[in-house]
């Protein structure tokens, strides 16, 4: 197994709060190996763990109640319940808040797949009572503590082309990357979305899909695209809502103090996962041998950035910046009343843009080039 940080995050709250756990992220990230790691050691240690998986019917049985009784049966001399895949209970955030209530011995880890499967359902009954974390797929920085040293030949020909799902990153063989991309695609990415958020439109939401995965780092026209992929604007949206909270895509939105003079609405998209976006649009071509290879090389540098945040707990805002007469800024993070910029050059060299000038004289904030020779510091 490559450590997750999210693992040590989740230790640590079980230890320094009395809060039920979710950990959220797309379905094969690893969240069932977090939670099967995390029984061991709490074993280890000499506590009863129950696990139950909510994907199986009978595991699914022994939790989803909303009655005391059943769910005392179930708890009986238990300190802490791991429930996987929540997402499939009839009503988590109520059978949570009970346990949480009356069984105060009991410490609770969940998981699920769809923030917007899960997450919206804990919101009202849980307030308070829990604090969730996000487990992408792999990060560059656990990667590299798990291969090193870390090669620039593994960057460019693995994580580039075939993305960090952990299950894909440890095969070897470049063709059962891609079937097993295939299959996460299939049965993850359309079936599962249709199932949850219940679209009738499936062949709607997949070009949807693709139509953005050609357009990773562009600011996005919601007309335009409505247009060309034949829904309505009200729809567009919708899905891309629903491709969001499923850990598809990211959203990254423009900063603005001066709507007149910068971009203020168009946001840019980018894939969490490089294996996908290049699986959907069905190119895993080398890298040198791209014409889209500085599409890649910022989506994946803005994406992990996301995750190191994520990871660190920090409670920074990210932003792009881009005024109307072109002057723009690929990457931006405010937080603690700082600002700080990012330029981001797909080769290993290169300078700071006159755009990047334009905007540290107008917010008076610094500005700094990542590139092929610098980019461990931007991600770690």
């Amino acid at each position: 197994m490559i450590p997750r940080i999210v693992q040590q995050n989740v230790i640590k709250s079980l230890n320094e709060w009395r809060k039920v756990v979710v950990v959220l992220g797309p379905r094969q990230s690893g969240k069932t190996t977090v939670l099967m790691n995390l029984r061991q050691i709490l074993e280890a240690a000499g506590k009863r763990v129950v696990y139950l998986n909510c994907d199986l019917a009978e595991d699914r049985t022994a939790i989803d109640s909303t009655t005391k009784t059943i769910l005392g049966k179930t708890l009986k001399g238990v300190d802490y319940l791991l429930v996987d895949e929540a997402q499939r209970m009839v009503n988590p955030g109520l059978t949570f808040k009970i346990i949480y209530d009356n069984f105060t011995e009991v410490k609770v880890v969940a998981t699920g797949s769809s923030s917007f499967e899960l997450k919206n359902r804990l919101s009202d009954a849980m307030t308070g009572r829990y604090i969730d974390f996000v487990l992408y797929p792999l990060s560059l920085v656990e990667i590299a503590n798990f291969e090193k040293p870390l090669s620039a030949d593994l960057l460019v020909n693995e994580i580039l082309l075939y993305g960090e799902y952990p299950e894909v990153y440890l095969l070897k063989q470049p063709e059962l990357k891609k079937i097993l991309l295939a299959k996460i695609g299939e049965s993850y990415l359309f079936k599962d979305i249709l199932a949850f958020s219940r679209i009738r439109n499936s062949e709607a939401i997949q070009n949807l899909a693709r139509a953005l995965a050609y357009r990773v780092g562009s600011e996005i026209n919601e007309n335009e695209l409505a247009s060309r992929i034949k829904i309505d604007r009200k729809t567009l949206l919708s899905y891309l809502d629903i491709l969001e909270k499923a850990f598809v895509v990211y959203r990254l939105y423009p900063y603005s103090q001066n709507p007149r003079r910068e971009i203020g609405r168009r946001y840019k998209v980018y894939f969490v996962d490089l294996g996908i976006r290049n699986m959907l649009v069905g190119d895993f071509n080398p890298i040198g041998f791209r014409s889209d290879a500085g599409k890649i090389w910022e989506n994946f540098l803005v994406i992990e950035r996301i995750k190191r945040n994520v990871n660190m707990g920090s409670l920074v805002k990210p932003y792009f910046w881009r005024s109307y007469n072109g002057s723009e800024v690929d990457y931006l993070e405010l937080g603690g009343g700082k600002m700080e910029g990012w330029e981001i050059k797909s080769g290993e060299r290169g300078s700071l843009s006159r755009g990047a000038g334009v905007f540290m004289k107008i917010y008076k904030a610094g500005v700094s080039l990542v590139n092929k020779e610098n980019f461990r510091k931007f991600v770690e």
